[in-house]
């Protein structure tokens, strides 16, 4: 659009009326934060005055006052935080107020002109100059072209048409471009943003939204929404702003203490950690399955970790207790185990416990009879740890008076005796002798009411046979009695192996032992394809009242043996009625040459669509030995730096492998590497593992050593894959000796060799 036409004219003119309007909001809520801050260090002189020192000996007015200057001092600094935030927010309308802008005529009515920018902007007359994008008018933007149109509202349903879409880019509040779109989000905007060099952090992508990505960031028609994309989709960048609509949708009901959210790792939790207050909204809870998972089975075993586990896959010697661990992480990973484990909870939730009459000193407190009953009807409704304590409690309540005459007797006999003369003495002594006579009992009732969850989980495997005799018959004798037996070998030297991990977690969550999750009323589970079945079923035990949105993508599977297979393994996890599967099309991600060589590595015939931004072709470069690959990287590394390029990963297959290329490289070139899950991100030129590497993006992508030594086998071609579509701009691949047979010559279009 020509700079001096009269719509310049016009929209320079309304711009410097909504930065009038929104600097001045901004000085008003700066003043209120000035004068709250005042307000809190007079409260504080005040309380120093009028309380002085406080002290119990000083007499219950002295506190009572003392509480009253406190409760007025959380009410000044919540106060004063508000004020903050929407000072914020003004400073973000200052530099960039809207993004987007349409002529909505609704039937019967006048046309109104909506601009829509990250947040509301209203003047006193209740005028409203700017939407916020999570408004329902706003949709029109992301879903409409010109025509008719309508959203949903409070009223209902508005019909109307779209007389004009325009597109902005404001910065440091002066507008640098805008132009009239009649399409979809034009793509010249989207080509901008995705032209520049990424970033540490993840960005909003509200600016550029997708008519397929916003039905899935309003969606409410459905409770539970699993989200399948291909790399570079959008996907994390949709559950973030859909979690920022929920917020402004239903501010009122939730807030982000309500919704949490399940990364891959830390590094991944670092990465996103901005998206939401670029929207001006609080952090919900991040975590991983892993902290969670840790957290709630304490520290009475050794646990491996993700990481460790992968690279045990990726780098252990294929000898026959490798080949025993692979057994067991598919076997304990399947459809097939899941029904074992149900079974078995089953037949612990009805198996006898041995209960024994409960006597003391020949009295009967309670009988076996009476305790059977108690746990098998009247607590028959409590998971099993409760239905336990509730036993240990009613017997302990009904001894506790025979407890306590016994301890009068001897403390009689003591005072008779004429040994003791201090009563504190007697009392002590004759608590001391109940307790030792009482010894054996308490450790009978101990043992009828004991819950160990280890011990629990070494008796289905030392009963496997039995359980899994009803099963689908996937594995054969062999195979179970071999997984039986390595499992408890590690149970007996205290170790807990990752795929172990889930099934403690589940048998907790089954038994009762889970805490409280009913505050939680949004759930996000990112890079889906990487939780098995018997995950989801956790993830249902934990937040079966909370609405749950899964993104991720099946050909992104890193772990060849841990991974949920297909959608359809979890179908009858998630009430099919409330459940609906949402199909991301897109790539924004890479260039054209770098998507279209990484969806050949699938061998599988994709019909995703994708940005047409063209750059150059992958290369794929051959070398003597691995030294030639370190010093051709240390070329590369500078080449792409002086083109401008902001971040460059360089992605190896395992954690040592990127150890090894981080002491070549460190003493010649700035170079960071991250080497476990709980690692902080960072820009600029990083070495990392393939399996920590998803959900990441880097201007420039250098795979390490795709040799056939590295990469030959066809469980290692989603890890490859994964690693190849972290590429924005450029993309190079190098070996030494035989390239791997998962990149086959008919794939090589215009690779070149090193």
């Amino acid at each position: 659009m020509d700079r001096n036409d009269h719509e310049w004219k016009v929209e320079n003119r309304w711009l410097k009326e909504v930065l009038k309007e929104a600097q001045k909001q901004f000085d008003k809520k700066r003043n209120f934060k000035e004068n709250y801050r005042k307000d809190a260090i007079e409260t504080q002189r005040e309380l120093w005055n009028d309380i002085g020192p406080v002290s119990i000996s000083n007499g219950m007015e002295q506190i009572v006052g003392f509480m009253e200057y406190i409760t007025t001092m959380k009410i000044q600094k919540k106060r004063h935080e508000l004020a903050r935030k929407f000072q914020d927010k003004y400073e973000k309308i200052i530099l960039s107020p809207y993004f987007g802008r349409i002529d909505f005529i609704e039937a019967g009515e006048e046309e109104e002109k909506c601009y829509i920018g990250i947040s509301n902007l209203t003047n006193d007359n209740y005028d409203i100059l700017v939407y916020d994008w999570r408004a329902p008018i706003s949709s029109m933007f992301y879903d409409y072209e010109i025509g008719d149109a309508e959203y949903k509202c409070l009223e209902g349903t508005i019909h109307g048409k779209i007389t004009l879409k325009r597109q902005y880019k404001i910065n440091n509040g002066e507008i640098e471009y805008m132009f009239d779109s009649n399409l979809k989000i034009d793509d010249e905007i989207l080509q901008d943003i995705l032209g520049k060099g990424t970033d540490s952090k993840m960005k909003a992508i509200v600016t550029t939204i997708q008519r397929e990505q916003n039905k899935v960031i309003r969606n409410e028609e459905y409770k539970n929404l699993i989200v399948q994309g291909p790399a570079g989709s959008g996907k994390t960048s949709v559950a973030l702003h859909r979690i920022a609509y929920l917020l402004y949708k239903h501010r009122d009901k939730i807030t982000a203490q309500n919704i949490v959210i399940f990364s891959p790792n830390d590094i991944f939790n670092d990465y996103i950690s901005n998206v939401l207050p670029q929207l001006g909204e609080d952090n919900m809870h991040q975590t991983t399955f892993k902290e969670y998972m840790h957290k709630s089975l304490g520290n009475g075993f050794k646990k491996e970790d993700y990481s460790a586990m992968m690279e045990y896959i990726l780098g252990a010697k294929k000898g026959l207790n490798y080949y025993r661990r692979i057994d067991s992480i598919k076997y304990k990973s399947s459809t097939e185990f899941i029904g074992i484990l149900k079974r078995y909870v089953d037949y612990v939730e009805k198996a006898d416990r041995n209960f024994k009459d409960i006597i003391f000193r020949d009295n009967l407190v309670i009988s076996a009879e009476d305790l059977k009953e108690s746990f098998f009807k009247d607590y028959v409704q409590l998971p099993l740890k409760r239905r336990l304590k509730k036993i240990r409690e009613r017997i302990l309540f009904l001894i506790e008076p025979y407890e306590k005459q016994r301890v009068e007797e001897i403390a009689s006999e003591l005072r008779d005796s004429g040994s003791y003369i201090d009563k504190v003495e007697i009392t002590e002594c004759s608590i001391q002798t109940v307790k030792s006579e009482m010894k054996d009992l308490y450790y009978g009732i101990d043992k009828m009411t004991k819950f160990d969850l280890v011990d629990i989980y070494k008796n289905l495997f030392e009963k496997l046979e039995f359980f899994s005799a009803v099963s689908n018959n996937e594995y054969s004798e062999k195979e179970v009695d071999g997984i039986k037996k390595y499992t408890l070998e590690n149970l007996k030297a205290r170790t807990l192996n990752y795929e172990d991990q889930p099934i403690l977690l589940y048998l907790k969550g089954a038994f009762g032992d889970m805490p409280k999750t009913s505050d939680i009323k949004y759930v996000i589970i990112d890079e889906a394809q990487d939780y098995t079945p018997l995950q989801y079923e956790i993830f249902y035990q934990l937040f079966n009242n909370a609405n749950i949105t899964i993104l991720g993508d099946i050909h992104q599977s890193i772990n060849p043996y841990m991974n949920v297979g297909s959608y359809n393994n979890i179908s009858n996890i998630l009430p099919l009625e409330n459940t609906c599967i949402v199909n991301l099309t897109k790539s924004y991600r890479s260039t054209l040459e770098i998507t279209r060589f990484s969806r050949n590595l699938l061998h599988k015939n994709i019909t995703d669509g994708c940005v047409e931004r063209s750059g150059d072709e992958p290369l794929l470069l051959g070398f003597s030995d691995v030294e030639a690959i370190r010093k051709r990287i240390l070329e590369d590394i500078e080449l792409y730096k002086d083109k401008g390029y902001k971040s460059i990963g360089i992605i190896t297959r395992t954690a040592k492998e990127a150890a090894e290329v981080y002491h070549s490289l460190k003493d010649k070139t700035p170079v960071k590497v991250i080497m476990k899950d709980d690692d902080e991100y960072v820009s600029d030129t990083l070495i990392i593992p393939a399996y920590l590497a998803k959900g990441l993006e880097f201007d420039v992508v250098l795979i390490y050593n795709a040799g056939n030594g590295n990469y030959n086998c066809e469980e290692e071609r989603l890890l490859l894959y994964t690693a190849c579509t972290r590429a924005l701009h450029v993309l190079c691949i190098y070996y030494w000796g035989a390239c791997t047979p998962l990149l086959k010559d008919e794939l090589l279009i215009n690779i070149s060799r090193g």
